[in-house]
């Protein structure tokens, strides 16, 4: 099997979480996550400025194989899903003009790959990330915060690499 690299984001105005993750023959395992931080009291147009310019240095640092990311879905905050939205579509400008290919999975898809239950919550998810690659996540040097907010990231890659029916479950 010829090794994938998988980056998962998670859009946000304030916070991008991100995770790549490293299909081989022996499992799944982690290369990098963090965050795409932006000041909250920033001009909107200069966060997302931001957040393309971060996701274009991944993906030329990284050179993903695919870039994953969650659907949005419903929510009762109309502004927090216009924000993410615009987020997503910054995302999605920097992949298209690195000639990534695109995927998107929805939150319930998600979560059912990674716990077994589509309803499961942030927390049910994160304790899955960090039982499923294990060692890999310990051994990264950022603050432990900067992991949860990197999981639903970590999470999105992870569920593309057991999708494509491939990827090796611990």
């Amino acid at each position: 099997m010829v090794p994938m690299l998988i980056l998962g984001i998670d859009p946000g105005t304030a916070t991008t979480g991100y995770g790549l993750v490293k299909r081989t023959g022996q499992g799944n395992e982690v290369v990098s996550w963090g965050l795409i931080e932006t000041p909250k009291d920033g001009l909107k147009e200069n966060r997302l400025e931001t957040i393309f310019e971060e996701t274009t240095k991944l993906l030329r640092l990284h050179k993903p194989d695919v870039f994953v990311f969650e659907k949005i879905f419903f929510a009762t905050n109309a502004k927090t899903v216009i924000a993410v939205g615009q987020a997503q579509g910054a995302i999605l400008l920097a992949a298209s003009k690195e000639k990534v290919k695109v995927e998107e999975y929805a939150p319930g898809t998600i979560k059912k790959m990674i716990t077994g239950s589509g309803r499961a919550n942030k927390k049910e998810v994160q304790k899955h990330i960090r039982r499923i690659l294990g060692n890999h996540i310990k051994s990264n040097k950022h603050k432990k915060t900067h992991f949860d907010n990197a999981a639903d990231a970590l999470a999105v890659a992870l569920t593309h690499a057991f999708k494509i029916g491939e990827g090796v479950r611990e």
